[in-house]
């Protein structure tokens, strides 16, 4: 029973971390064309929203079945995108480095 309960919060943890993921997308998109102040006062709103939107999944989750293994699978669902998003950083990076290389320019 309890990798039924961790696999449950796993899974809403991920699909919560994926739309908040894709919730700061969009407000980057539309505020692209924005005074530099503007833009920063968007995307600071957007992780207090999404700070209380990760709380209500953790509280959701909780009242919803009242288990420890549920809130854990939740807490590691929600840190998935941040763990994605860095891993593809890297790569970038490193193909970027890669391509420099190869170009035989200079890399500091």
């Amino acid at each position: 029973m309890l990798w039924k309960f961790l696999f449950i919060g796993l899974l809403w943890g991920t699909a919560v971390s994926v739309g908040n993921y894709y919730y700061l997308k969009l407000v980057v998109k539309k505020n692209e064309n924005r005074p530099p102040r503007d833009k920063i006062l968007s995307v600071v709103n957007c992780y207090i929203t999404r700070y209380f939107i990760n709380i209500a999944a953790l509280l959701s989750i909780y009242w919803i079945f009242r288990d420890v293994w549920t809130i854990a699978g939740t807490g590691i669902g929600l840190t998935v995108m941040k763990n994605v998003t860095a891993v593809l950083e890297l790569i970038k990076d490193r193909d970027e480095h890669r391509k420099s290389k190869q170009k035989g320019s200079p890399t500091g």
